[in-house]
């Protein structure tokens, strides 16, 4: 057979990256990885996504896979919940706002006095954090702003990038499974919950499923960048979602956590999982393909060191992440934890290292002076969020659990893998650090019929890829009992 190239484009929120994958029929060969920024742009107090920087970006990445072959497709994951507005002319209405921005500060609570916490979950199945879309759309009926009026269509971000190369508007299922706003069932809109809160519908597409192509890249664009047309995919546009699509022999039984900025992990359900103690878990479904959905939970993660290397910077030092690694393995085991989903940890600007210690007084611990103690802190939280979720799924949910898996970026951090095996008292398997390219393409190669089913994609992945197994220190495990148990007596662990 003819061997298949195609680009893959994953946008996160600290960073974007693009691979190229060739596939000869009986191994995937993903490599050639372009990394480049994602800064957000602070204007007038608002904070909101460079969206041209990162299209611009995307572009660049295209015309460095398209010097030596002519691939055949491309698509975009992103992280969730981030969209656009656009008129009748396709033309944005208002630049892209950063999910973290403070216009929603005080959405959720509002939005709750209208449509209650559970019953969003009984209606939707997800429980949104101020990030997600529901909120940021919320936020307009909140302060009677009319731009919803102006909207003829909404794209997530990934839709919206496929669009700008495209000119097809669609809005894939996975994307949209990230945004609070669909049936409990994932199969469509929840236009109940629209119609509770007063957010107007008009600009809503049908969903359509993920692995399907969406006609060619422009003309213009290809003519432009001097490169042969190829096919635009969508592929599975949640980059988390790509991720589990791709992890080598994922099934029943098993965790995923996708360690990045944040942090999503859960396990891979038919059916959407709802309920009093999932509600009260914090536990949320979204869909992934064909008739898989994940139940999971996400929690800050890497946003936490960023927002410690930024304070640092500030104070006139700088660490990379190999000097963060070195500086928590060498510093004193102290047993002091912060909740890594605490609303002002996770909230943009200030000093990190003055909201821990803000958090540890306030819990009744011992705060922090020493930057490789801030950095064990914040590694040993994560580990110990982990180990909370973990514990839930199989203790309060009656979910079996035999093999955790550990994907994408954060899987570079050794310290943080061996914490999570030490804190789960289990062996880990722990790589892919571009899992969500890797599922991005997959998933192409599925669009191109080369592939036919996620279970076929998953088989590919393990013939191509490996992972790296941890093992357990059985004399850290009283350690990480008693932290748990710790925090949940102090009401901070949840």
């Amino acid at each position: 057979m003819r061997e298949k190239t195609v680009i893959a484009a994953d946008l996160g929120a600290s960073g974007g990256k693009m691979a190229k994958g060739s596939y000869n029929g009986s191994r995937l060969l993903a490599g050639d990885f372009f990394d480049f920024e994602n800064k957000p742009v602070e204007l007038n107090k608002n904070l909101y996504w460079d969206l041209f920087a990162l299209y611009n970006s995307i572009l660049q990445g295209t015309v460095r896979y398209s010097q030596d072959c002519e691939a055949d497709s491309i698509s975009v994951d992103t992280w969730g919940a981030t969209y656009g507005l656009l008129d009748s002319k396709g033309r944005l209405l208002e630049p892209i706002y950063h999910y973290r921005d403070l216009r929603t500060e005080h959405s959720m609570e509002r939005m709750y006095q209208n449509v209650s916490r559970e019953k969003v979950f009984q209606l939707t199945g997800c429980q949104p954090a101020r990030s997600y879309t529901l909120p940021q759309l919320y936020s307009y009926v909140e302060h009677q702003e009319r731009i919803l009026d102006l909207a003829d269509t909404m794209l997530f971000l990934p839709d919206l990038l496929t669009y700008f190369l495209s000119g097809e508007k669609v809005t894939e299922r996975s994307i949209a499974g990230t945004s609070g706003l669909l049936r409990l069932d994932q199969e469509d809109w929840c236009y109940e919950l629209f119609r509770m809160l007063g957010i107007q519908t008009d600009m809503l597409l049908p969903l359509t499923e993920p692995g399907t192509e969406r006609g060619m890249m422009s003309r213009r664009i290809a003519d432009s960048l001097n490169i042969k047309q190829m096919k635009v995919i969508s592929a599975i546009g949640h980059d988390t979602a790509s991720a589990v699509a791709g992890i080598p022999y994922f099934g029943v039984g098993q965790v995923y956590i996708s360690i990045g900025t944040n942090i999503n992990m859960g396990v891979e359900v038919t059916e959407s999982v709802t309920g009093e103690t999932a509600f009260r878990g914090g536990y949320k479904n979204a869909a992934v393909m064909e008739d898989r959905k994940i139940l999971y939970r996400d929690f800050a993660a890497f946003w936490l060191l960023n927002e410690f290397q930024r304070s640092c910077r500030e104070e006139g030092c700088s660490y990379s992440y190999q000097d963060m690694m070195e500086l928590a393995s060498a510093a004193k085991v102290r047993s002091v934890f912060v909740d890594t989903d605490d609303e002002i940890l996770n909230n943009a600007g200030g000093n990190i290292k003055e909201k821990i210690n803000a958090f540890l007084e306030r819990s009744g611990q011992e705060t922090l002076t020493e930057d490789a103690d801030f950095i064990r802190c914040i590694l040993e939280s994560i580990a110990l969020k982990v180990k909370y979720c973990t514990e839930y799924l199989e203790k309060e949910l009656h979910i079996p659990l035999h093999k955790i898996s550990v994907i994408n970026g954060g899987t570079r951090n050794y310290v943080l893998m061996q914490m999570i095996s030490d804190a789960l008292a289990r062996p880990v398997y722990c790589g892919l650090p571009y899992a969500t390219l890797t599922g991005n393409i997959l998933t192409q190669l599925y669009a191109l019929g080369e592939l036919g089913s996620v279970d076929e994609m998953r088989d590919l992945s393990g013939r191509s890829f490996s992972m790296k197994e941890y093992h357990p220190v059985e004399k850290r495990k009283e350690y990480w009992d008693s932290g748990l148990q710790k925090m949940m007596e102090k009401g901070v662990c949840k």
